[in-house]
């Protein structure tokens, strides 16, 4: 079984969020802080603000003018979507990586995480939810323990694979028969090291829904339904793409139904590939 210390040692060479990442969700829900507050914290970082202006001119955010500053981004994209922009660019590094403990190929960690955000963060729009930017950053984070935990699975995965075809276990089950935990729990651990909110750290550790509850956060049952609607549609890697138990019973409970889903999903499709397209310019 592996060691947690261990482990999160290991973590630590994974780049933490940005702190300016901190900062600007802390400002992102207040209507009264001036632009010029926003834009100076990202200026003063210069990948910061090479990443977002790269992101921001590039086609999937189809703006016909150049942004040529952060005060451009931020004017016109919005706080909101500078915010994503950045924390997008800012975890690109670890996840581009391939993961091959996991069988994903170079940036197909990106690829999932990133698709789930946006699934997540459509859902919660049409939710009409509070809590829309924490839906989003605990969906782009929720697999971060993969990157660690990846060169153990390469050397479990027989035994792991073997576990989910006999008994028909998530792969955080697996994970936790095999290794001794998961990489849910272990991506909500590092996530605590990144001093990330109590909230957002037990969305990134229960995103799985594998110890059943009786009373599922709003939040948490966003993101299950975004990351099982990935791996209906074969945007997750295989081992990613376990039984949907809850599938049913989260979307009762946000009173979402297969059209409103099937719509969600068309919109993520026809602008996939702008999407995917940033991978190569980060």
């Amino acid at each position: 079984m592996l060691s947690l210390d261990q482990l999160l040692k290991e973590s630590e060479r994974i780049d933490p969020v940005p702190q300016v990442v901190h900062e600007l969700m802390g400002l992102v829900e207040d209507p009264e802080v001036p632009v010029s507050e926003i834009t100076n914290l990202i200026t003063y970082e210069p990948v910061v603000t090479a990443n977002l202006l790269k992101m921001a001119n590039s086609a999937a955010f189809g703006l016909k003018q150049k942004v040529n500053s952060v005060h451009d981004a931020v004017v016109r994209l919005g706080l909101k979507q500078v915010v994503k922009i950045v924390l997008m660019a800012s975890v690109t590094k670890p996840m581009k990586s391939a993961h091959q403990g996991y069988g994903l190929e170079e940036g197909r960690l990106w690829k999932q995480s990133v698709s789930c955000a946006l699934v997540a963060s459509a859902i919660a729009e049409k939710r009409e939810a509070s809590e829309k930017d924490l839906v989003f950053t605990a969906a782009l984070l929720k697999d971060i323990g993969v990157i660690v935990l990846d060169r153990y699975m390469a050397t479990a995965i027989g035994r792991v694979r073997e576990v989910i075809e006999t008994e028909g276990l998530h792969l955080i089950e697996a994970e936790r028969r095999v290794l001794g935990i998961d990489h849910a729990e272990l991506g909500g651990r590092i996530a605590g090291n990144w001093r990330f909110s109590k909230t957002l750290i037990h969305t990134i550790q229960q995103h799985h829904l594998a110890d059943e509850t009786t009373d599922i956060p709003d939040t948490t049952a966003m993101i299950y339904l975004a990351d099982s609607l990935c791996s209906i549609s074969g945007i997750n890697g295989e081992l990613f793409c376990g039984p949907d138990t809850h599938y049913d019973r989260v979307c009762e409970q946000l009173d979402l139904s297969e059209t409103d889903l099937n719509r969600i999903m068309s919109d993520f499709y026809s602008r996939r590939d702008d999407i995917y397209g940033l991978l190569a310019i980060l």
